[in-house]
């Protein structure tokens, strides 16, 4: 049933994300999948590390034996092998990046195709509650994000770690003293991460926050881009976006100042010690305590030791804006599902299409409920109407009936079957919803009509156009039922659309029909059109309609009329206008024949 999300349960959810580590301890089960081209990368990384940081040995050894010796006779073998030994690093380590940036590939499919469904599956009331352009830039920008940490950001700290201790121990084992003295200052980057990282990380959060404000802005502002030219607000509205990008742009600032302080400091650190090995090591060779190839090793093994520490640091960076963009992506994964199949939830066996409510209650927040006890029964094949002033509860009873959401109280049966206890697919399967904007896909118009049944036969689709009369139209056009018909269906008119809508219900011929103010969004020209394909649709089925046009529901089988949540009043078109309460003053005022108090 449909609950909103206690305080308990949502501090609860906030704790699973609290811990630094959290996110990716989360990103393991993705992992795990593909560990075997992670073992081998490791394998990789083992033989390529040595491999690659061999040719400052090789120098020492042609300084200290070739040069200072005169073993002329080793330079060959010498130059030789120090490039053999690279090559064999470089080409380890081509196919190591191949095969993790393959995996991080794979990652991105999982975790972004998880979370999509995990959105299809969510209730209408998280989907109102969420801003779509959010929601959009946590299921892109935000798993991007996390794929360079996953994979790149995770084999980049195992790689540069172990690349730090095999020189660090190659430097100790050269020579001792100067080893100490030149990893000593390195230790500092630790506390600069520390200190860093304490900084960062709600400013990254923050970040990621207002670039998911920048894009819900921009895809309001283009969704409703003909009415802001209708009213002349392109101004208006630039000056909000502007605002909006502005809010990002200062915690982008805020997270800059961080960076010019960390980086710089890192730098410097090793600049550091690259002077106290160079200082301190040729007064060891003064000394007589280390040799002149040594050195050169020492100097050739500089950039090697720490490079891996500025590595370090700026996947530390990374790491922190991926925590912030994994906490996003893993707040819908874990947000609780309101409307879920119960537990052996079985098909709907429906055989009639007779729909029943039983002393339904339902509020969409706790200060108002929407519907109060409301109890009626629809007989199979019949057309009810629902009525009443705006926000007397009519397309809730709709959105309860396809279980969009379910009631706080009360029963809603179909076939004597408590559509609480049946699958939700099976539910919807034996219904088809004509709604008052239709949504039509970018994409052709075949393919739109036959959403609701892919494999129908072309002879059903032309079958189903016609009785929608939609085929006359549709085949004026250049390409017929192969026409793109753009986003949301711009190319048409309403009234097309509406038709198109229709068409797809005849195709997918459902037992009970939902019209959620059918003919509200069409132009005069067309609504007599649309009214007779209508008619036909509703023929043998069990019909629920709401309008506002009274003049639509007059031949309906029964007439629900609803006030503030409460039915109440039922009957005919005649008996209601003989009781001359609420719908029959409704009727009058529409059809001219009174007028509001105090209108004139």
């Amino acid at each position: 049933m449909y609950r909103r999300a206690s305080p308990d349960a949502d501090d609860r959810q906030n704790a699973a994300l609290r811990p630094d580590t959290s996110v990716y301890w989360r990103l393991l089960p993705y992992l795990r999948p593909h560990r075997r081209s992670i073992l081998v990368g490791l394998v990789l990384l083992l033989v390529s590390i040595p491999a690659s940081n061999f040719h400052p040995l090789a120098w020492a050894f042609i300084v200290d034996e070739v040069i200072t010796k005169g073993r002329v006779s080793m330079l060959l073998p010498a130059v030789a092998a120090m490039f053999a030994v690279q090559a064999l690093g470089s080409v380890l380590g081509a196919v190591r990046s191949n095969l993790l940036e393959k995996v991080g590939q794979r990652l991105v499919f999982d975790l972004r195709n998880e979370t999509y469904e995990k959105l299809q599956r969510q209730s209408l009331s998280y989907l109102h509650e969420n801003r779509t352009g959010d929601l959009q830039s946590r299921t892109m920008g935000d798993i991007d994000q996390l794929q360079e940490v996953a994979v790149q950001g995770t084999d980049s700290v195992i790689a540069n770690g172990l690349s730090f201790l095999y020189v660090a121990g190659i430097l100790l084992y050269l020579n001792w003293k100067l080893g100490v003295a030149t990893l000593l200052p390195i230790f500092l980057v630790g506390v600069l991460t520390r200190y860093f990282n304490a900084r960062v990380k709600t400013i990254y959060r923050d970040a990621r926050d207002r670039l998911g404000d920048v894009s819900a802005r921009l895809q309001e502002n283009l969704h409703g881009i003909g009415l802001i030219k209708a009213f002349a607000r392109e101004d208006h509205e630039i000056g909000r976006f502007r605002r909006t990008t502005d809010a990002h742009r200062e915690t982008q600032f805020r997270a800059i100042n961080a960076r010019t302080v960390f980086f710089p400091a890192v730098q410097f650190v090793g600049f550091f010690s690259n002077i106290l090995s160079i200082g301190y090591g040729a007064w060891l060779v003064l000394q007589g305590q280390f040799t002149v190839g040594g050195l050169v090793a020492y100097r050739g093994y500089w950039w090697p030791l720490f490079a891996p520490i500025n590595q370090l640091a700026t996947i530390n960076e990374m790491l922190q804006r991926a925590q912030a963009a994994g906490g996003r992506v893993f707040e819908v994964l874990d947000a609780p599902e309101a409307i879920t199949d119960a537990p052996g939830a079985k098909e709907l066996h429906l055989t009639e299409g007779r729909v029943a409510f039983e002393d339904v209650s339902f509020s969409y927040t706790e200060r108002k409920p929407v519907l109060e006890g409301v109890s009626f029964e629809v007989p199979p094949g019949q057309m009810v109407a629902l009525v009443g002033p705006s926000g007397a509860g009519k397309s809730t009873v709709l959105n309860l009936l396809l279980r969009f959401y379910d009631p706080e109280g009360g029963t809603i049966r179909v076939d004597g079957q408590d559509i609480a206890g049946v699958t939700q697919a099976s539910l919807r399967r034996r219904m088809a919803l004509v709604p008052q904007e239709p949504f039509l896909f970018n994409g052709t118009i075949l393919e739109n009509i036959r959403y609701g049944n892919p494999e129908a036969p072309m002879e059903e689709v032309e079958a189903a156009a016609r009785a929608a009369n939609a085929h006359e139209f549709l085949a004026d056009l250049p390409n017929g039922y192969e026409t793109e018909i753009g986003e949301r269906g711009v190319k048409l008119s309403g009234g097309q659309r509406q038709r198109l809508a229709i068409a797809r219900a005849f195709l997918a011929d459902p037992r009970i029909l939902i019209l959620d103010e059918p003919t509200s969004s069409v132009e005069p020209e067309s609504e007599w059109v649309v009214q007779q394909s209508l008619e036909r649709l509703m023929r043998g089925r069990t019909t629920f309609v709401t309008s506002h046009r009274l003049s639509l529901v007059r031949g309906a089988d029964a007439i629900l009329v609803f006030e503030e949540g409460c039915l109440v009043e039922r009957g005919t078109h005649a008996a209601l206008l003989d009781m001359d309460g609420l719908y029959a003053a409704m009727y009058r005022l529409q059809m001219g024949e009174a007028h509001p108090a105090g209108a004139k």
